[in-house]
């Protein structure tokens, strides 16, 4: 009882203090002519309002209901703990992204900093620079060609097999993204244990989930179970690394994979360095979670849109014949065949422009920013959500 009473307190006490200071810096800056907007509850802000448009599927309407209600293209808001100014717009979109390194850096929330450790997304200046360059051939059109279009393709065709062939009818979004986590497991670790990769599955949902929350870690919360889950993918992850790293330094490969792993164990950077396991495990966490989750939101989304408009369905299956076409019986696809796919990439390009797989692109002022008359203060945090 006495120790429920204390925490109790201590509770208490932490919330009286986040609320004095919020009070302190909304007196610090309410000379100023802010965006208009409404911070929402204390502490917590309108975090909830914003968390629950994203569960329900329609993050964009967190967003319109504001621009409507303020009949502004920027407003400010609280998120995720921190005070937020959300740039609407293509304007918006200029505004941020002529500006990066100078006016505005990348920022991201708490949580997501926490989960993913010391990793490209969290580090910056030199480091992450040296650390862009170790991991850009893996994202190139050369490495697409000689390291990823037959194992995708391979494993396309067997998800195909295994879980469409047959069904009248079966949950898009969910099969999808089993697809896409297996296939970057597949690509950047060569990870072929099916119980593995079903296992780190699991996990990595219950990460997504607490991935962008407010980062309190107590039991119940969406961060606790995902910061649990985190350690417990970081953990596997770290345990595959020194396998493997065992396994070439004995030689125990007959023919090494050539993936991600592999060339970040055997290459190190420019100075001579190399990753540590740890850094190695963050980095795999953050291409897995890069690597896949948008991906599964936009193929979901194109079949959406293709299912609803028969005609470009027929268009998409016209060229994709047409370049099949030209190929030998078991040639796979290569970078050129991806160019000639001009009226496929229109389309993929038209349903990222209507509706964006990512939450928002997130920012920090650097010093106070004037925009279309309006004050955003240094220190605060900055969004573009999604395609409005």
């Amino acid at each position: 009882m006495e120790i429920l009473i204390s925490f109790s307190i201590f509770i208490a006490s932490i919330l009286s203090l986040l609320y004095l200071l919020n009070l302190f810096t909304r007196n610090r800056t309410k000379t100023l002519n802010l965006p208009p907007g409404s911070y929402g509850w204390p502490v917590i802000g309108e975090t909830p309002e914003f968390l629950r448009s994203r569960r329900d599927g329609s993050p964009e309407k967190f967003v319109t209901d504001r621009i409507e209600k303020y009949q502004s293209q920027i407003f400010k808001t609280c998120i995720v703990g921190e005070k937020v100014a959300v740039l609407c717009g293509p304007a918006g979109n200029k505004f941020l992204f002529g500006n990066e390194n100078k006016l505005v850096n990348v920022w991201w929330p708490s949580s997501v900093r926490q989960l993913l450790g010391s990793c490209l997304s969290t580090i910056s200046g030199e480091e992450a620079k040296l650390m862009r360059k170790m991991l850009t051939y893996f994202v190139s059109p050369d490495a697409f060609s000689k390291l990823y279009i037959k194992t995708m393709e391979l494993s396309t065709q067997q998800h195909i097999k295994n879980y469409w062939q047959g069904k009248e009818e079966l949950k898009v979004f969910p099969t999808i993204k089993l697809h896409t986590f297996e296939l970057a497991c597949r690509l950047f670790m060569s990870l072929e244990d099916t119980n593995r990769i079903s296992n780190l599955f699991n996990l990595f949902n219950i990460f997504l989930k607490g991935v962008l929350s407010l980062a309190l870690n107590f039991p119940g919360t969406r961060f606790y179970h995902a910061k649990k889950a985190t350690n417990s993918i970081r953990k596997e992850l770290v345990l595959i690394v020194q396998q493997r790293r065992e396994a070439l330094e004995q030689k125990l490969l007959v023919c090494p994979p050539q993936d991600l792993l592999s060339h970040l164990l055997l290459f190190p950077d420019e100075n001579g360095k190399f990753m540590s396991e740890l850094e190695l495990a963050n980095n795999i966490l953050l291409l897995l979670f890069a690597g896949h989750d948008t991906t599964s939101v936009t193929i979901t989304l194109v079949m959406k849109y293709l299912g609803e408009l028969p005609h470009v369905y027929d268009k998409v299956l016209q060229e994709q014949k047409e370049i099949a076409s030209l190929k030998g019986g078991r040639e796979y696809l290569n970078w050129d065949d991806m160019q000639k796919m001009k009226y496929t990439w229109d389309v993929v390009s038209e349903v990222l422009r209507l509706t964006s797989p990512i939450t928002g692109s997130f920012r920090e002022a650097l010093v106070n920013l004037d925009y279309q008359g309006y004050i955003i203060p240094k220190g605060w945090k900055m969004i573009k959500l999604g395609s409005i």
